[in-house]
């Protein structure tokens, strides 16, 4: 090694470290949010799943749908808004909010829907 080439190394790893860790924390960060999306929909499904029963109500699914993302989403689903509406025959239910990130300045929104007909009886 020369003496022109002292220090290169240390240069090279003050370079490349922090690119490294930046790569490792974006890969991270989509796995926390491709989970948040899972419980958003997962908050969305269980909404459907109690408003579009004979009988029940809207508010029945929306609180259904909120009280899920909250005790399932924890720190992964931040700030869960569910929207639990009626068109026609169809139950629709959406869910939005804010999954954790580890990049600072890195805003990755969260919004799923689920949508079924409405059970309703019928004759024959």
């Amino acid at each position: 090694m020369t003496g022109r080439e002292r220090g290169s190394a240390t240069l090279e790893a003050a370079v490349v470290y922090p690119v490294v860790l930046l790569l490792i924390m974006l890969a991270v960060n989509t796995a926390l949010w491709f989970h948040a999306r899972n419980i958003a929909l997962s908050a969305a499904q269980e909404g459907l799943r109690v408003a579009r029963v004979y009988g029940s109500s809207l508010s029945a699914g929306q609180a259904t749908a909120e009280r899920f993302a909250q005790e399932v989403g924890g720190s992964f689903l931040q700030s869960p808004v569910v929207n639990v509406g009626r068109a026609e025959d169809t139950v629709v239910v959406t869910v939005q909010g804010q999954a954790v990130s580890l990049v600072p300045l890195l805003d990755l929104t969260v919004d799923q829907v689920a949508r079924a007909p409405l059970e309703k009886w019928t004759s024959e």
